[in-house]
């Protein structure tokens, strides 16, 4: 009975990894084509929770046609509630709202708030329900974009969603540092063209064809902005052609560092260049796996030569690269492997601007003052039951 009830196990799992690979190898084959050009755009950078939400909120407020949100998480939370409660007002005054969450993400928000903000004239949908075939697969992908566009004019884009931890009150992570973009000018046309998508694929079930790609959009000669747009699977070879193309300096900041081979290589080889390689994650754990599962990669490029920073005051969740000073990468995707290779990220890249660029830098480095360094010993001394998490964690390595 016990050799039956395990081989049922084994075959399960079996099932499992054969739906996620063929659900894998189909998707990336035929991924939506997003092509979007430099582009002309103005940008302010958000660092704390209390600010963002308070310029958010003011906009939506002001809004005079048009709201469109899009978040991975919201909650039930008072944070929540009084973004609702705009949403709802201005939707009794006419003003077209459209609410998307993710459904895994967003999992826990209660139906009664869904059909209250119904009730009062919002559209809601549920981006990325699991559906057959490969349901494991579609289990594990997320639209992780977190995208606001007030009267098509002005956006939002950057790793804050929406609950009380990211205004800092989670007693365990404390503070939450993160990094948000409001943005206008042209640039939020491309925004605008990503989430109607995103509506469309929600609303239908199904892959649709972007309304438009950008493919055939001129690209602005004085442009500082790209909106680098990914389905699962593109980003690898966006942070790979990043990090070969480094003359002197890496930064990275990322909540989670799960690096693919490929991306690890990368650094590896431009360590081996003589290039500076600094990277900087949460001392913190908001997930049991995904700290240890970066162990050997920071011990390995450690002993190669990077710089690693583990930040300790409250929760490191900004996504963050700066390459050579001259480019600057603030979006929704982490330096992990379920960013690379299954979630929906958008990325806003911003070019020769140096002095926007010099203000995130050195915010970047004030944060490594509030940080620890990391070592081998540091590694070396964590507590039993962190080292087994590595261990487990080197199993789900395609799913962190």
């Amino acid at each position: 009975m016990v050799l039956i009830s395990l081989a049922i196990v084994a075959l399960f799992i079996v099932l499992l990894v054969i739906d996620f690979e063929l659900g894998k190898r189909v998707y990336q084959n035929n991924p939506p084509p997003f092509n979007f050009k430099r582009t002309q755009g103005e940008y302010q950078l958000f660092k704390t929770g209390d600010e963002l939400f308070k310029v958010m909120f003011d906009d939506m407020k002001r809004a005079k046609s048009s709201i469109d949100i899009m978040f991975f998480i919201v909650r039930n939370d008072d944070i929540s509630k009084k973004m609702y409660d705009i949403l709802k007002q201005k939707a009794q005054t006419g003003v077209k709202v459209r609410l998307m969450v993710d459904f895994i993400g967003s999992y826990s928000l209660k139906r009664s708030i869904i059909e209250d903000l119904q009730d009062h004239g919002v559209q809601f949908l549920r981006s990325n329900r699991p559906r057959f075939p490969y349901f494991f697969y579609h289990l594990n992908r997320r639209n992780h974009r977190k995208v606001a566009i007030i009267d098509n004019r002005t956006g939002y884009v950057g790793g804050y969603n929406l609950g009380k931890e990211y205004l800092g009150e989670d007693p365990k992570l404390g503070p939450w540092r993160d990094y948000h973009l409001k943005l206008t000018g042209d640039i939020v046309l491309n925004l605008i063209e990503v989430f109607n998508y995103d509506w469309e694929c929600a609303k239908t079930g199904k892959k649709v064809t972007p309304a438009n790609n950008g493919e055939n959009w001129p690209a602005a000669r004085n442009g500082s902005m790209e909106l680098v747009v990914t389905d699962g699977g593109q980003l690898e070879d966006t942070f790979v052609d990043w990090i070969h193309d480094a003359q002197s300096e890496i930064l990275i900041g990322t909540p989670y560092f799960i690096p693919s081979k490929r991306m690890f290589a990368a650094l590896v080889k431009a360590l081996e260049r003589g290039i500076t390689v600094t990277i900087m994650i949460p001392k913190k754990a908001d997930h049991p796996l995904v700290r240890p599962a970066a162990f050997p990669f920071l011990k390995a490029l450690y002993q190669q030569g990077a710089s690693i920073h583990l930040y300790d005051l409250g929760f490191y969740h900004a996504k963050v690269m700066i390459i050579d000073q001259k480019l600057c990468d603030i979006g929704t995707a982490n330096f992990d492997r379920r960013s690379v290779f299954l979630n929906k990220e958008i990325n806003p890249i911003i070019v020769n601007d140096d002095t926007f660029i010099q203000s995130v830098r050195s915010a970047y480095f004030d944060d490594i003052e509030k940080s620890d360094i990391f070592t081998p010993q540091w590694m070396k001394d964590q507590a039993l039951h962190t080292k087994i998490s590595g261990v487990i964690a080197r199993l789900f390595r395609p799913l962190l």
